[in-house]
């Protein structure tokens, strides 16, 4: 598959339907055996509210959006600040990376990364940082490649349900 008409640009609220869709099947495909089987299908189920927690929070982070022929086949949001993760020596944080399954392993992820860094290096930020599930063997490594350094773990509870989360850092 050809990547070269790849265009990414910044999100808009009309695009909130397709991210979202995105998401709840990324999250499907990456965190089957990971995260409880029950909560991704609830996250299957419940895509009104995905698409209306997304709407509500659109402001609240910046998203692009990777587009081939017209499709949103990837996103990412980010904040240009710590507000998220105060707890660590940061500057700005990449909040999510999500490609849909059929263009994984086609570099979109990878350019994507880079354009959001590059949005950071634009804004003078120094250190980035993003939040990872530890049993994400593919993010870690990819996160990895990236220059990532992991900082810290904390656990989290999700539906009742105790995860472990990595953090990484960059220097930009």
């Amino acid at each position: 598959m050809n990547i070269d008409n790849l265009i990414i640009r910044e999100a808009t609220f009309n695009d909130i339907l397709e991210v979202a869709k995105l998401h709840v099947d990324s999250w499907n495909k990456a965190y089957k055996g990971i995260i409880s089987q029950d909560y991704l299908d609830s996250m299957k189920n419940n895509l009104e509210k995905r698409i209306a927690r997304m709407k509500d929070e659109f402001n609240l982070r910046k998203m692009i959006v990777a587009m081939i022929n017209n499709e949103i086949v990837a996103f990412s949001e980010f904040v240009l600040t710590n507000d998220f993760s105060k707890d660590l020596n940061i500057d700005c944080e990449l909040c999510g990376l999500y490609v849909k399954n059929k263009y994984l392993k086609l570099g979109i992820g990878t350019k994507l990364f880079n354009y959001v860094k590059d949005i950071f290096i634009s804004n003078n930020k120094k250190t980035m940082g993003l939040w990872c599930l530890k049993d994400n063997e593919k993010a870690i490594k990819f996160y990895k490649n990236k220059g990532g350094t992991i900082i810290k773990e904390k656990k989290f509870t999700l539906a009742g349900k105790e995860y472990i989360e990595v953090a990484f850092k960059y220097d930009l």
